[in-house]
C-alpha cells in the first residue's frame, strides 16, 4: 500500500487506521462483478457500456483498463463518504486477489479531490504504469494505490460474479 501525503492525513482526518484492509468499520461489500475479455479483466458493467472503446484507441494495455475499469463515487468530505470510497476499493482488490493465482497481479487506485473519488484498476505491467512514481507530485487529489499481492484472502468471496468473454473483437460490433 502506498499513497501521498494528502490521503494520509484524509485517513487521519477520518479517523481511519492503516493498515485497515480488515477493519470492520469500513463495511463489507460485495465483489463488483468481473469479465475478462481476452488479455484484460474488466469491471462487467463498465465494459458493456463502452464496448466501442478499443484497445488500440488508447496508449497502452493499462491506459484501456484503467479507462474502462472506473467508477466514480460522491465524496463530501466526511469520514463516512471516505470509508464508502475505501470499501468499495477493498472489495475490488479482494475480488482481483482471487484470480491471482492466473499469474496476474492489479493495482486499485483510489484518486480523492474535493467531491468524488475515483477508484480504478489495470493489471501491472512492466513498462506501463497509469500513475506517477512520485505520489506527490499529485498536488490537488488524495491518492492511494492498492496491490492483489497485499490481500490475504485468494479464494473466490461468496457473491462474486465472474464471467469469461473469449474474443473481445467478436460481438455485434466486429472490427
Amino acid at each position: 500500500m502506498r499513497m501521498n501525503q494528502r490521503m494520509s492525513a484524509l485517513l487521519r482526518q477520518a479517523d481511519i487506521p492503516v493498515p485497515f484492509v480488515d477493519d470492520p468499520g469500513l463495511g463489507i461489500l460485495s465483489t463488483p462483478a468481473l469479465s475478462e475479455v481476452g488479455e484484460f479483466v474488466l469491471l462487467k458493467n463498465q465494459y458493456e457500456a463502452n464496448k466501442h472503446v478499443s484497445p488500440a484507441d488508447l496508449p497502452d494495455k493499462t491506459g484501456y483498463e484503467c479507462f474502462i475499469n472506473h467508477v466514480h463515487r460522491p465524496f463530501d468530505g466526511t469520514g463516512a463518504s471516505l470509508k464508502s470510497c475505501l470499501s468499495y476499493a477493498i472489495a475490488l482488490q479482494k475480488g482481483l486477489a482471487r484470480i491471482e493465482t492466473k499469474n496476474r497481479n492489479f493495482q486499485v487506485i483510489v484518486s480523492v479531490d474535493d467531491h468524488e473519488c475515483t477508484i480504478r484498476f489495470h493489471q501491472l505491467r512492466q513498462g506501463e504504469s497509469w500513475v506517477a512514481e512520485d505520489l506527490e507530485g499529485y498536488a490537488e487529489e488524495a491518492i492511494l494505490l492498492l496491490t492483489t499481492d497485499q490481500t490475504t484472502g485468494r479464494v473466490p468471496l461468496e457473491g462474486a460474479e465472474w464471467t469469461q468473454v473469449k474474443n473481445h473483437e467478436s460481438g455485434p460490433e466486429e472490427r
